[in-house]
């Protein structure tokens, strides 16, 4: 009773290479031959097999790139955390295919034609040339797809009849055979008897043919739910106008914050690689002060960065990935959006413009010139706070002072000749800690005192010294 959605990628081995179509004829080869080549270099009448000298000789504008079968199994794994957000049940079946159980998700997507359609748009919007298929079993989703047959929700033999028998993923040698005895469809070859199958080309056969048919449990493999995210632009030709690299990199951001508001997840860096065949990968991070997943705010960021890089001269690749998320913290939008208690303080916004500043001056001058402060398990009050990321600001001890402290503190304790012109007000705290730390040990009576103009004074006398320091300054 189960519903598998196949996704075949016919073109991944350009795909992964260039994802758009292109005026430029772009070919890919495998042991000196063209095995695939997009419209334009099809147009010139460069096809299969051909040899890259041939394809010189029709146009000399050809770019070719050597088949890199790791590239695209990266590609294929990043499509199948891509399309995670439709399923949980997502298996990579290489090299050029995903599977999908959409079994519990029709009534999500509001039926299989809507969400044939939402998938196909979304993977159109990427770049990826994609043949989506439906049937009931796994093998026979991906069988359809290979063949383009139509979509079967209903009995699987009937769907299968005309299907050649060369979309079988078995032996090539099992396949030839079969044609000599003049068995060139699943209709002929599913007519024959399992027991002949099975002395002819063993028990893996027709265990095939009987998980094809669902005759045979046939479980899959499907994907961590661990997200991670890497995408990837080859350039045609090398870019060396750095400004030239913001339109591809909206367009990378925009994939990437698709994937965190699908998945629910917020990221508070990322990482671009800036690269070349000829160089060393140049590559920089985008920090945030809070995790976020705003298209905006990581243009905004990356762009300012960008400004930074002079070292790097000529490009042909540019790459973003992120490793670490978090779930995304969803508040709701402010009641007075645009009213005049809006105006008057309840302003829901705030904190995120507050943040987009933090990012701009983090950006522009380094992760380290803004950072928040804590609360640190200390009693000494020079050693009781401590510096921390700005999305630590809360976390450190919260321990109960026994007294008002001052917002402003000296540096160093300042000696007074004398405290009579003080009138003490409350006190004393006593403050005896570090004893473990000969450099930190203080043994104090704290007071608050008021000066003869006014001003409020934190003052301590230490013990056995009859010395008195000014310490810090009320408000």
């Amino acid at each position: 009773n189960k519903i598998w959605l196949s996704l075949y990628f016919e073109q991944l081995p350009l795909e992964s290479f260039v994802r758009e179509s292109s005026t430029t004829p772009v070919v890919i080869l495998e042991k000196g031959r063209v095995v695939l080549a997009n419209q334009t270099a099809s147009s010139l009448g460069i096809c299969r097999d051909s040899n890259m000298d041939a394809a010189i000789a029709l146009s000399e504008k050809v770019i070719s790139f050597e088949r890199d079968k790791t590239k695209e199994l990266s590609v294929l794994a990043h499509l199948a955390q891509w399309a995670y957000q439709f399923t949980p049940s997502v298996s990579i079946k290489a090299p050029d295919s995903l599977l999908l159980d959409i079994t519990g998700c029709l009534k999500l997507f509001n039926g299989l034609y809507n969400l044939k359609k939402l998938i196909q748009a979304k993977i159109d919007e990427l770049g990826y040339t994609v043949v989506l298929r439906i049937n009931k079993t796994p093998l026979a989703a991906l069988y359809t797809a290979y063949t383009r047959a139509p979509d079967n929700t209903g009995d699987i033999l009937p769907s299968l009849q005309k299907l050649p028998i060369d979309c079988l993923r078995v032996e090539g040698k099992i396949i030839d055979s079969l044609k000599r005895t003049g068995i060139h469809d699943l209709g002929a070859l599913l007519k024959l008897p399992e027991s002949g199958l099975t002395r002819r080309f063993g028990v893996s056969f027709t265990e095939h043919l009987q998980k094809l048919l669902g005759k045979k449990a046939d479980p899959q493999k499907f994907i961590s739910p661990k997200p991670e995210f890497s995408s990837e632009i080859i350039f045609l030709s090398d870019v060396t106008n750095l400004n030239s690299l913001i339109f591809p990199m909206k367009r990378l951001l925009s994939e990437f914050c698709d994937f965190l508001k699908s998945r629910q997840l917020y990221v508070d860096q990322f990482t671009w690689s800036l690269s070349h065949r000829s160089h060393p990968s140049r590559s920089f991070d985008v920090n945030l002060s809070r995790s976020d997943n705003d298209t905006s705010m990581f243009q905004a960021l990356t762009a300012l960065h960008l400004e930074k890089i002079d070292d790097v001269k000529e490009i042909d690749s540019l790459c973003l990935s992120a490793s670490v998320f978090s779930p995304a913290d969803f508040s709701s939008g402010s009641l007075f959006h645009d009213t005049r208690l809006h105006q008057q303080g309840y302003n829901h916004g705030d904190r995120q413009r507050t943040d987009k500043l933090i990012n701009m001056f983090r950006a522009r001058l380094g992760p380290e010139c803004c950072f928040g402060l804590s609360l640190a398990n200390d009693h000494r009050p020079e050693k009781a706070w401590k510096r921390v990321r700005l999305d630590q600001m809360n976390p450190g001890y919260q321990g109960n002072q026994s007294g008002p402290r001052p917002c402003y503190l000296l540096e160093s304790p300042r000696r007074l000749k004398t405290a009579e012109t003080l009138q003490l007000l409350k006190g004393p705290e006593r403050i005896d800690f570090g004893w473990w730390d000969p450099a930190g040990k203080v043994a104090r009576d704290y007071y608050i005192a008021r000066h003869n103009n006014g001003a409020l004074y934190w003052i301590f006398n230490c013990h056995n010294q009859g010395k008195w320091y000014l310490h810090g300054i009320f408000a």
